[in-house]
């Protein structure tokens, strides 16, 4: 213990010798400087620093309006209005001078006044046609506004009409597919065509074909029923054609076409009776080819009442025909009629149309009837 007391003693007397042998420095007074000479150099760093933001400011306000000038110029020429997008979302909008353009001093000084009106206070950014961004600035109020002159207002532009630019799309055409049902009639009548352009191009095959469909589906077309019919008989079928014209009798018995079909179809088959059999009906108003058949073949077959009326009706028709009151004078002078026959030699002898050796044997049957007159 007594050891460290007397180490504590020595510090503590070293400490007290340091102190005392410490000497006062002695620092020189420097010369205060008066505070109105930094007043007076602060404000003037200030108006220097003022001015000179404010001559910057004011050149690029200037660059920006020309700028904005010649944007203006070089999307005149163009129809539609062109609408730039900034990174910050603020446009320039620009009106469409598709139908006017305004000259260059009007253009610059009303973009100007648009602009100061629209944002006075706000950062403005303008889309240079050499795609060169332009910081935005703040726009200082004590900056002296280009005036606009009163040019547009006494001459307002008037706003382009989209004429061109109006697309209306077109009703689309709806196809509507309605199933119509066509008559037998007409199916009949697009079958005989088929059959005609293949008679035309000597196909008597499909022809044949479509003229028995366009049959069936309409079994009372005479003028069908004739043409299939002569095609069976060119094809030698003989008996096919006959039952096919005797069907269409039995559906219509006063079709005159049919049955003078049939007759002149038997007589070149040689066969008279048949044929006359089918003249057997006498229909009104029987045209003179029919008339004329009927009476020959009657004449020809020996069946005297037949030809006696059929000649009477053609001479009665046809008064002027020689041939008509021969054929009936004939009939009549078979009937006994000699008075009656007399009087129709008697009128086709004095008719033009007859040979010289049918005016003999008129002559030589007046003679014969005038005998037989003298001996009553």
């Amino acid at each position: 213990m007594s050891v460290v007391n007397s180490a504590l003693t020595k510090l503590a007397q070293q400490e007290k010798q340091g102190a005392s042998n410490i000497e006062r420095a002695e620092v020189p007074k420097l010369k205060k400087t008066s505070p109105v000479v930094w007043i007076i150099g602060g404000f003037s760093l200030s108006l220097a620093l003022g001015g000179f933001a404010v001559s910057q400011q004011q050149t690029q306000i200037q660059n920006e309006q020309n700028d904005l000038v010649t944007t203006s110029v070089t999307l005149a020429p163009v129809e539609n209005a062109t609408v730039i997008n900034s990174p910050t979302k603020s446009a320039v909008q620009t009106e469409s001078v598709s139908l006017f353009q305004a000259p260059k001093e009007a253009v610059t000084r009303v973009q100007v006044a648009e602009e100061k009106a629209e944002s006075p206070a706000k950062p403005v950014e303008v889309a240079k046609t050499q795609k060169q961004e332009v910081a935005p600035k703040p726009v200082v109020a004590k900056t002296e506004p280009v005036k606009a002159k009163p040019v547009v207002q006494a001459k307002p532009i008037p706003e382009p009409i989209l004429i061109a630019k109006a697309e209306t799309k077109p009703e689309q055409e709806q196809m509507k597919v309605e199933q119509v049902e066509l008559t037998a009639e007409q199916l009949a009548e697009k079958s005989i065509a088929r059959a005609e352009k293949a008679l035309n191009a000597n196909d008597a095959r499909t022809a044949f074909s479509e003229y028995n469909k366009a049959l069936k589906l309409v079994p009372t077309d005479e003028k069908t029923r004739q043409k299939l019919a002569a095609i069976y008989y060119g094809r030698k079928d003989t008996r096919r054609a006959v039952n096919l014209l005797q069907q269409g009798i039995r559906l219509n018995e006063k079709s005159e076409a049919l049955r003078l079909a049939l007759a002149k179809l038997l007589v070149k088959e040689q066969q008279p009776e048949a044929a006359l059999s089918s003249l057997s009906y006498m229909p009104d108003n029987a045209s003179e080819e029919y008339l004329a058949l009927r009476a020959g073949l009657a004449q020809q077959t020996k069946n005297v009442e037949i030809a006696e009326e059929s000649y009477k009706e053609l001479s009665e028709r046809d008064p002027s025909n020689a041939r008509w009151w021969l054929g009936l004078a004939i009939q009549q002078e078979r009937q006994l009629e000699y008075a009656d026959a007399k009087e129709s030699y008697t009128k086709a002898l004095g008719l033009v149309g007859i040979s010289k050796q049918t005016q003999a044997f008129i002559r030589d049957r007046l003679q014969l009837l005038n005998s037989l007159e003298g001996d009553e």
